[in-house]
């Protein structure tokens, strides 16, 4: 029974501790969905739509592959939100691993706005910045 009862409370020590250290991390980023946050000092407004562009940080929940052999700890990617037609784009998406090191980038020059989708990181963007 002692031996539950201090397995229970190491196990809640840990996830604390994890649960701070996330956090903390996130400092200066607003969480806008379980695994994506938003810097809400870079939202800028859109020149030439009624839009906004901002950067997204979304961490690895096993849907990027690694690239030449590191994992993917999360993505930094640019977004641009066209209000009036409830579409957005990306227009740059970098990697980075556990420390924080650059893994890999993309530039996506000819990047066509798209249908925002119900449900998503880019849709609660929308409700807060939009104001649909």
């Amino acid at each position: 029974m002692k031996k539950l009862l201090l397995t229970t409370i190491i196990l809640f020590i840990s996830t604390v501790i994890a649960y701070s250290a996330e956090n903390s991390a996130e400092s200066g980023w607003k969480r806008v969905s379980d695994s994506s946050f938003i810097d809400e000092d870079g939202i800028m407004g859109a020149e030439d739509i009624y839009g906004f562009s901002f950067l997204l940080k979304s961490y690895n929940k096993g849907q990027y592959e690694p690239v030449n052999g590191k994992k993917i700890s999360y993505t930094l990617a640019q977004y641009t939100i066209d209000c009036g037609k409830q579409t957005y784009k990306i227009g740059v998406i970098d990697s980075y691993d556990n420390q924080g090191n650059f893994v890999s980038g993309d530039y996506n020059r000819f990047a066509k706005f798209q249908p925002i989708v119900q449900g998503t990181s880019i849709s609660n963007v929308y409700q807060k910045l939009c104001r649909p």
